[in-house]
């Protein structure tokens, strides 16, 4: 059975020699800090806590920014310094692991919710509450980046890359001169 990871990530995984084709600049997202975004059109493949902190940097001064959605990601506001005096309580210590499973993923939930007025999207961007291994990423400015204008979400899993374009599943074609991605190739 396959996951929708396993999807997204079918053709690189399976056939690296797509990924291989492409024409302009491939990145990691780990040297996003001294990328050169000025006026290009920028595609990103996946979400760690690199794309997070860098996606409102990016998408200022890119032409466009495709952001290519793996799994969504539990997103925490990155100046809450209210949560770690809650967490760091006495009280708390003793059952840190459960208690900070749990109220973290409502936090990031009413962060998505008091952030992302389009409904559509923030159910786009609502990760899996579900998940055993919850992963939190902390940025306060990338639900805003998401819905800058030049910037957009896609959930559709990715087909192709030829030479200078991503293709998803759904048919629809996205011409990128830089791919930023989040993981090994």
């Amino acid at each position: 059975m396959s996951t929708k990871q396993d999807v997204h990530m079918g053709i690189f995984e399976n056939r690296p020699e797509n990924f291989q084709h492409f024409a302009g600049f491939k990145v990691p997202s780990s040297q996003l800090a001294e990328l050169d975004c000025a006026g290009k059109d920028i595609a990103i493949i996946g979400t760690d806590q690199f794309t997070v902190s860098h996606l409102n940097h990016i998408s200022q001064h890119a032409r466009s920014v495709k952001v290519f959605q793996i799994n969504p990601q539990f997103v925490l506001p990155g100046t809450e310094h209210g949560l770690q005096r809650l967490l760091n309580h006495p009280l708390i210590i003793k059952n840190r692991r459960l208690f900070n499973s749990r109220i973290k993923s409502i936090l990031s939930l009413r962060y998505l919710e008091n952030q992302v007025q389009n409904l559509w999207l923030r159910r786009q961007l609502m990760p899996n509450l579900a998940e055993v291994s919850k992963v939190y990423l902390k940025s306060d400015h990338y639900y805003t980046a998401l819905q800058r204008e030049n910037c957009q979400l896609i959930t559709w899993p990715i087909s192709k890359i030829s030479k200078d374009s991503i293709y998803c599943i759904n048919g629809a074609q996205h011409q990128v001169e830089l791919i930023v991605y989040t993981f090994s190739v």
